[in-house]
């Protein structure tokens, strides 16, 4: 497939093909079974897959590394997306793309796709669930691009756990397919088709309105500043960082081949320190 050759990040130390970054991961190729459009925002890519450890696919909030354009004499353009769901009986995995307007590669990819469609990807990589352990209520906070996260989250969630989930977007469908979970209220901040995404309060304004912000459990994604705002509001009532699971998907303004080129350069730092993954931070790039 052609490709835009600067939106691929290059790896020239091959880091990302180490044991340390790939950890229980492994590139597999995918091929498309159907994509429909269940709500006006989404498409839904179920797609076949052939993993060594199919078990490794059932957790809950796990992400993938799809690789979307392969520019000639570069490395494939790949972007990260979150499993939905896995069904292990048929061994097919659903994905949800949030459709944008703009000529990206992800959007340029799934114009092209259809059934029998085959790409190349890495996963799973586990990615943090809400601390059922502590005792807390658990808030998690979320846009559209967190949607799939939260879905399979809610979808197995731990009983008797207790928590409240909101959830900003203009896709109001999107938001009803979340399961209803008991012990868990769903909240739904409806953005106008006038307002940027990333640049609206409703996220933050929710989490400050939190009583007792120092008792609760956070789990949020989505916008990195919104994010990084959330977290930060949390530390100031005494929350520490083992205590909150943020995550920052996507960057107003920012492609996300320039995040990625962040990323690898300050892992490319902490091996060079002699240390690994787990020292990585990804909400504290500059960026």
């Amino acid at each position: 497939m052609g490709g835009s050759r600067g939106e691929s990040v290059e790896d020239r130390q091959g880091l990302l093909a180490q044991d340390d970054h790939m950890r229980d991961m492994e590139r597999i190729q995918m091929e498309v079974v159907s994509i429909t459009r269940p709500t006006p925002t989404v498409a839904r890519v179920t797609a076949r897959i052939a993993p060594t450890n199919p078990d490794a696919w059932c957790r809950p909030n796990l992400a993938m590394r799809i690789e979307v354009e392969t520019p000639e004499d570069a490395r494939p353009v790949s972007r990260v997306y979150t499993v939905r769901s896995f069904d292990p009986e048929r061994s097919t995995i659903e994905i949800d793309f949030v459709v944008h307007p703009d000529d990206s590669p992800a959007m340029r990819w799934l114009a092209q796709a259809g059934p029998g469609t085959k790409t190349w990807f890495v996963g799973p990589r586990p990615h943090f669930l809400p601390d059922y352990e502590c005792g807390r209520k658990i808030a998690i906070f979320a846009d559209e691009t967190a949607i799939p996260a939260v879905y399979a989250i809610l979808n197995a969630w731990e009983q008797p756990a207790r928590g409240v989930v909101y959830v900003e977007t203009t896709d109001r469908a999107a938001f009803e397919e979340l399961p209803q979970v008991p012990g868990v209220e769903n909240h739904l901040f409806l953005r106008g088709e006038d307002e940027q995404p990333g640049k609206t309060p409703y996220l933050l304004d929710a989490a400050q309105a939190l009583p007792e912000p120092g008792a609760w459990s956070i789990w949020a994604a989505g916008e990195r500043e919104v994010a990084r705002a959330i977290r930060k509001y949390f530390e100031g009532h005494g929350l520490g960082r083992d205590e909150m699971r943020v995550f920052g998907y996507w960057r107003h303004g920012v492609s996300s081949s320039q995040i990625d080129r962040a990323r690898l350069g300050h892992y490319s730092g902490i091996r060079a320190r002699g240390e690994g993954l787990e020292r990585f931070e990804d909400l504290d790039l500059p960026v």
